[in-house]
């Protein structure tokens, strides 16, 4: 299960099957049901059991339909097919013969992108499988209601792309009130107060800790082998730990962006969209001073050099790194942040 605070959804799938099987399901056509909730409030007014329900006895009053199984992604985006899985496993049944019915809520639920959820329409119709859309009374073994079908998956498709701009300039505008959406980093965890719009960054002692010790021995002058051995920690995971201005208590909105709303693709910001720097939003991990020192170390590739003579000849250009070393033996050492106010 995966949480995402900044949407506020969770991505799960379920899948229902009737416990006792038909004897036979000779003169009667195998029915199954798809249902896509987007976000935790739908969720609440339309649960999985509230839909497994609602399908088993809508199908069971016809005597025409079995029951063969419910199909139920949570959180997942009606752009993109391939990531929800109780979809792709309907499909998967249906190019098995499994199927011979699908009762969805509405085309929106089915795909938001037109292309593809069409195309799908399509392969079902060629393998005989009705699809019935309940909002808009749609058929999609009626060749009639194709071109209305286009209309609405293009709709579906369009109000995804404005929720998209729409959920930018929220992000946009919340980063210029010093309130940015995003989810809290390693070491800290974020915290609402009733009433309160904002999203107060609060540290996590026991991944804190960790933080302070990789920013310690980075201001002590071992290099990055030595911290990752210490640490048992990936070269990049530290790294990335060093270059994290969030960890001296400021913010750096859109480090990454998505190409678009439709392939979600997520790459690095270099310049396409604003950025916006927040100082002091929140309690820093690490003393601002040391945060910036141990960055510089690590620009200036000192932390990173393997040559030993490189390494002993810094070293001796820098006698307060065994002074450092000294008093973090001795227990007196500490890179701690200073609280705000």
């Amino acid at each position: 299960m995966k949480y995402n605070d900044a949407m506020f959804a969770i991505e799960e799938s379920f899948h229902y099957t009737p416990e006792t099987a038909p004897d036979s399901t000779e003169g009667k056509r195998r029915a199954a049901a798809y249902c896509r909730v987007s976000t935790l409030t739908e969720e609440q007014e339309l649960s999985f059991d509230a839909q497994v329900s609602y399908y088993s006895e809508m199908i069971s009053r016809d005597p025409s339909l079995i029951l063969v199984g419910i199909y139920a992604d949570q959180g997942f985006s009606g752009l993109n097919m391939s990531r929800r899985k109780e979809f792709q496993r309907m499909l998967a049944d249906c190019e098995a013969g499994l199927i011979d019915v699908i009762f969805v809520k509405s085309v929106s639920r089915f795909s938001r992108n037109a292309a593809d959820g069409l195309a799908v329409l399509k392969r079902l119709n060629v393998l005989g499988i009705q699809v019935l859309f309940e909002k808009e009374g749609l058929d999609s073994s009626n060749p009639a209601t194709e071109m209305i079908l286009n209309i609405y998956a293009t709709m579906a498709q369009n109000e995804s792309c404005s929720q998209s701009e729409n959920i930018r300039w929220a992000h946009t505008h919340n980063a210029q009130m010093g309130n940015p959406i995003r989810n809290a980093c390693f070491g800290y965890r974020i915290m609402k107060k009733e009433g309160d719009p904002f999203r107060y960054w609060v540290i996590y002692e026991e991944e804190a800790k960790i933080v302070r010790q990789v920013f310690s021995l980075a201001w002590q002058g071992y290099s990055m082998g030595e911290i990752c051995a210490r640490m048992k920690m990936r070269n990049a995971q530290v790294a990335s730990i060093l270059h994290n201005e969030a960890y001296k208590g400021d913010l750096l909105t859109n480090k990454t962006l998505r190409l678009d709303y439709a392939s979600k693709k997520v790459i690095m910001n270099t310049g396409q969209r604003d950025q916006i720097y927040i100082e002091e939003h929140h309690e820093p991990i690490v003393d601002p001073a040391i945060f910036d020192e141990v960055l510089h170390y690590h620009k200036s590739g000192m932390l990173d050099a393997r040559s030993y003579v490189i390494r002993r000849n810094w070293m001796a250009g820098h006698p307060e790194l065994e002074e450092r070393r000294r008093a973090a033996a001795a227990g007196t050492l500490s890179v701690g942040g200073k609280k705000k106010g």
